[in-house]
């Protein structure tokens, strides 16, 4: 029986599609809409930076917003409820980020290339949901990206 070799970009594809769905699990299932309507727009890599990003959002509400530590978990989060969310709520996730631990205890910071990928990530999931009208207000869209700095060019 030959069975066919799989690259290692195909490989490494299906292993992220993997990570994907376990991450999504963790999530609200209303989220499982927005990766499902990215996909065939996305590589796999992308969309698993943007599930990260989504989760530690979603943590970051549960930990920090008096509205969201109600919830207990984040799969209780519904789409009704980022309703409530205003820009402040997405600037002080930006402050967050800037040095947080996560779960497992591991210190991490990000610059403003991180930064900016980050809210990237929030806007495009905001904006989903924005343009299919199944929220009223896109608070991500009135928080300024993070200006980002030249970068010195290193000769080898």
């Amino acid at each position: 029986m030959d069975e066919k070799k799989i690259t290692y970009h195909e490989q490494t594809d299906r292993n992220n599609t993997k990570k994907l769905r376990e991450v999504l699990a963790t999530l609200p299932g209303f989220c499982r809409d927005f990766f499902r309507a990215m996909e065939p727009k996305t590589s796999a890599k992308t969309r698993i930076s943007y599930v990260y990003d989504i989760r530690l959002f979603f943590r970051f509400l549960c930990e920090s917003n008096p509205y969201f530590k109600k919830k207990g978990d984040i799969t209780e989060i519904r789409l009704d409820d980022l309703e409530l969310l205003e820009p402040v709520d997405i600037e002080e996730f930006m402050e967050y980020l800037k040095l947080y631990e996560d779960e497992k205890g591991v210190t991490h910071t990000n610059g403003e290339r991180g930064l900016k990928r980050k809210l990237a990530s929030i806007r495009s999931f905001f904006n989903y949901y924005y343009k299919r009208e199944l929220v009223k207000k896109n608070p991500t869209v009135i928080v300024d990206m993070p200006k980002l700095h030249k970068r010195e060019i290193t000769r080898l």
